[in-house]
């Protein structure tokens, strides 16, 4: 509705300046009787509506590149001024922004994580599908663990971060981010559409899971134990 409200609007100003009856209007009729000649009138429609749909998209550019860093400054101006709201918007921004912006690689901060299958209670524990929040690998009291994301149902966003040994993760390369939310948002509803059959499978027999594999890359960081509280 917005891009309807506002196209009309350029219409009807690019109309009032440069349309019928107008100066400029006048001279660009003269101009295109001169150049395409009289009685072209299939030619002259044809070429406004090619002129048409790349102003369009020159229209379109603009606003995908810079209206939208300029709305969004504005409104953090704005309600970062409000006592209340700025307490609420800051943080729900940020969680927004890291989820729906792209990078340079084309895909948002939230995107670049990756899911991974998370094994609590041992062989014959619960398996809950995650977000590996860091590459990293930390040492804890001497023992490897990562730091996964796991989100809760049916707002993924309000889940908690959390410390886990290496070896309860399995990680699930077939399986994008949009596809465990949709999961977790739908309460379990489209599992079987977000979860290929050969995850599935996967999960469900633990001899056929490959354990993620330490990578030399990922380099050890030691926390100190009086941390691990």
């Amino acid at each position: 509705m917005l891009t309807v409200v506002i196209v009309a609007w350029i219409i009807d100003y690019v109309r009032s300046a440069i349309g019928p009856g107008t100066v400029l209007g006048n001279l660009m009729t003269q101009g295109g009787l001169y150049i395409l000649g009289r009685d072209q009138n299939v030619l002259g429609f044809w070429l406004g509506a090619g002129i048409a749909l790349v102003g369009i998209w020159l229209l379109g550019l603009l606003v995908k590149t810079r209206a939208k860093h300029i709305i969004q400054n504005y409104l953090d101006r704005l309600f970062s001024r409000v006592p209340v709201i700025r307490s609420i918007y800051a943080p729900v921004s940020r969680v927004v922004r890291l989820a729906t912006e792209r990078g340079p690689g084309g895909q948002g901060d939230l995107n670049s994580m990756s899911v991974v299958s998370c094994r609590f209670g041992g062989v014959n524990g619960i398996d809950i599908l995650t977000l590996l929040a860091s590459p990293q690998i930390f040492v804890i009291a001497g023992e490897r663990r990562r730091l996964i994301y796991v989100p809760t149902a049916p707002i993924p966003m309000s889940g908690g971060l959390v410390l886990v040994p290496q070896n309860t993760i399995t990680p699930v390369p077939d399986m994008k981010v949009d596809d465990l939310l949709k999961i977790y948002v739908s309460l379990g509803a489209l599992a079987s559409e977000a979860m290929p059959n050969a995850i599935a499978s996967a999960l469900a027999d633990p001899g056929q899971v490959t354990q993620l594999p330490l990578s030399p890359a990922m380099p050890a960081i030691v926390k100190p134990a009086s941390l691990v509280s």
